[in-house]
Order: C-alpha cells, then structure tokens, then sequence
C-alpha cells in the first residue's frame, strides 16, 4: 500500500509528486509521464521530465488537474495541492496566507492520532506531558529535562503521569530518555479517546487551571488573553453556526501554532446557553 501521506508530509511538494506518480506507475505501468500528460493536456512529452530534474517549473494551471489524476484521498489530495501551488504559482500575499494556514490545517489532520487512554490518575498533567516532548529535539528528553518543566511540587505527580503514558503505551523509556513509541512518534497531535467522565475531569482541570493564570491577565495582558461576553441568539440558528465556530477555532490554533517550539499554550474555548426562553 502507498503511504501517500508520508511522502507529502515528508518532501517537498515537487519530489512528493515525483515520488507518488514513481509510486503509482510502479503498481500501474500505464502510469507514465506521457499518459499524465495526455489526460492534463500537456503537449510536450519531455515537460514533466524536466520539471522533475528540475530544468523548468511547473506551471500552476496544471497543478489541480495531475494531483486530482493522482486520486489520493482528499486530506492528501488539499495537502499537495496547497504545497504545490505555494511552491510554483505567482501568489499575492493574501492567497499565499490563506494557503499556508490551508496546508497547516491539512498537515495537522495527516500527523493527528487518537489514543485510547485509561488507568490514568490525572488526565490533564497527562495531556500537558504528551505534548511536551515537542519541546525537545526529535521529540526525546530525559526525567531531568521534563521535570525541569515543572515546579518542584509537581514532580512527583509528573513521575506518576510519565508511568502512566508509558503503561498506555504513548511514551517509551530507553536509559534516562523518554520518547513517543513508534505508532506515536511522527504524530504532532494526539487526540484522547476516553470516558466521558474523564473528558469531564479533563475539562474541570483545565477551567481550575486557567483560573491560577488570572494574575498572569492582570499583570501582563500582551501574552494572555481571557475574553469572556453574553450574546442573545436564536437557538437553531446558534446550534446551525457551532460548526463555523470550530473550524474558526482551528484555523485561529493553526495560526498560533509552531514546531519546534519552545512554550506550552492552553487553547480554551468555552461557548454554551446559560438561559433560554420557553
């Protein structure tokens, strides 16, 4: 089977469509560069060649059509496409913004797994120490580095959630070091699939957390935000617009987010109906 979204992830936008056509030509031998250019409507049998050696760019009215004949799924089909035309299309800077937050988004549902959690004693500090071996090169640290995280009276709790991630298999512990585990380890986002009591234990953790960083708020508001304001709706209408609202949400950590990186974010949005009229 074609790992696809490997590739595109993991090369440039001309060498992942080089390496996929090679790819699928190698399970299809009708596959060529003269069939692609036949079905794109590229005269020149020599031009994908000379693309690929690099002699000449490709142009960016035929980058939608060979990465639709490529029939990938459509995460991988968004991401390539998106890298391609950053790579050779005249973008103004609005469109190449709109299509750098696009191939953000798009990479982040490729490299996102979901893990099943359980066993675990506190699922927010877990949550905090799955992310944070971003922080560290390859994704690797050792007690000390991620220890040093922490204030000295959550130690032993990040002993204890570091034995957690370990029995759930996420993390693995080789000499002092701790690492993803391979099915984890090109994973940039992890999703918990857990209890909904946990989720709920989740959620109060985070809330009483966010309320420690209030003194953060009023001595510093360039690097804090707490926004908080009442709004009157039409129920339906509220429910039909809570879809625009997470995709909104994602866009806006799309464009916070960064790797390497060197600082944990809490991302919290709280939207729900406090009264309604019966």
């Amino acid at each position: 089977m074609i790992d696809s979204a490997s590739v595109i992830l993991s090369s440039s936008s001309v060498v992942a469509l080089r390496t996929l056509i090679a790819l699928r030509r190698s399970v299809d031998s009708k596959f060529s560069y003269s069939y692609i250019s036949r079905k794109i409507g590229i005269k020149s049998r020599s031009y994908l060649s000379e693309v690929f050696k690099g002699k000449k760019k490709l142009n960016d009215k035929h980058v939608t059509p060979i990465v639709d004949l490529l029939g990938l799924p459509l995460p991988e089909a968004e991401l390539l496409r998106g890298k391609l035309l950053l790579d050779v299309a005249d973008l103004s800077e609005v469109d190449a913004s709109r299509i750098r937050l696009a191939i953000r988004d798009s990479e982040k549902k490729l490299s996102s797994s979901t893990v099943a959690l359980s066993g675990v004693r506190d699922i927010n500090l877990v949550m905090i120490l799955a992310v944070c071996l971003h922080l560290f090169k390859d994704g690797r640290a050792t007690r000390r580095q991620i220890l040093d995280l922490f204030s000295r009276d959550k130690h032993l709790d990040v002993e204890i959630g570091l034995a957690d991630l370990i029995a759930n298999g996420v993390l693995v512990k080789a000499d002092d070091f701790y690492s993803y585990s391979p099915e984890y380890r090109n994973s940039l986002h992890l999703y918990t699939a857990t209890a909904m009591k946990t989720q709920v234990d989740y959620l109060k953790a985070s809330l009483n957390e966010a309320l420690t960083h209030v003194s953060d708020f009023e001595q510093n508001r360039q690097d804090t935000i707490f926004y908080s304001g009442i709004i009157t709706a039409d129920r339906a209408q509220y429910l039909q617009s809570l879809d625009y609202v997470k995709q909104s949400m994602r866009s806006v950590q799309s464009r916070i987010e960064s790797n390497p990186a060197d600082t944990l974010i809490r991302f919290n949005v709280q939207i729900y109906p406090i009264v309604t009229k019966t």
